[in-house]
């Protein structure tokens, strides 16, 4: 087991990489999942095929970080994690008293193996739902739920994706809900940005967003805020 050691000093557990081996040997996913863990296998990202879930990447802990400087909010709310990966963040929110958390991600190997496993190691009360698809079936698949507050990180590097997100996050933000997407401030070689999420989302007149934290590092990064108009 791995733990994360956040700046306050919590601390959260995952899965390390033998233990997800193990599950995946187990219950036959190099077969059910033949693709994806292929994929997985060439490249961090292999873009709509694996999208890096059993990875923990940096905006992962500073999106983790943020959650815990506002851990006061979750008590009795929602939560929707989009492209969780291992989940770290929604899990956080269950710790502080989400009451109901949905994680998504593109692969489904990813939520067999990874991110349903990390929910159950970390003590909370709160419903899990995890379900592999993508963001473009977010509406139709959700089917009008809505959550209080909706997470993601490290899911704006591909400009191409940026309408089928920002069609997820208006099918599912309660009207007074909030969003925080924790990014690179770009993405070197593969286009997308946190100036051009920004731009993207609030041309279209439904949403907002604006930046919420910035963190200095050698590649800064941020952590956005979005909310409707």
């Amino acid at each position: 087991m791995n733990i994360l050691k956040l700046t306050n000093g919590r601390e959260l557990s995952y899965l390390n990489e033998v233990e997800i081996r193990m599950g995946i040997d187990e219950r036959n996913g190099e077969e059910r999942y033949k693709n994806e863990l292929e994929n997985m296998g060439v490249s961090d990202i292999t873009v709509h095929k694996y999208e890096g879930g059993f990875k923990i990447w940096e905006c992962t802990i500073d999106l983790c970080d943020f959650i815990e400087e506002n851990q006061s909010l979750f008590a009795g709310k929602s939560v929707l994690e989009l492209g969780c990966g291992a989940a770290l963040p929604s899990i956080l929110t269950a710790v502080h008293g989400a009451k109901e958390v949905f994680a998504q991600d593109f692969n489904a190997s990813v939520i067999e193996f990874f991110t349903i496993p990390n929910f159950e190691e970390n003590p909370h009360s709160a419903v899990i739902q995890g379900e592999a698809m993508g963001w473009e079936e977010v509406p139709t698949k959700l089917n009008g739920r809505k959550f209080d507050f909706i997470l993601s990180s490290e899911t704006i590097y591909n400009e191409e994706d940026y309408q089928a997100l920002h069609d997820a996050l208006v099918a599912t933000i309660k009207d007074d809900g909030v969003a925080w997407f924790a990014a690179k401030f770009f993405y070197f070689g593969v286009g997308g940005s946190v100036p051009a999420f920004c731009q993207f989302i609030n041309e279209r007149g439904i949403l907002v967003a604006s930046e919420a934290k910035v963190i200095q590092a050698s590649v800064p990064r941020r952590i956005i805020e979005i909310k409707k108009v």
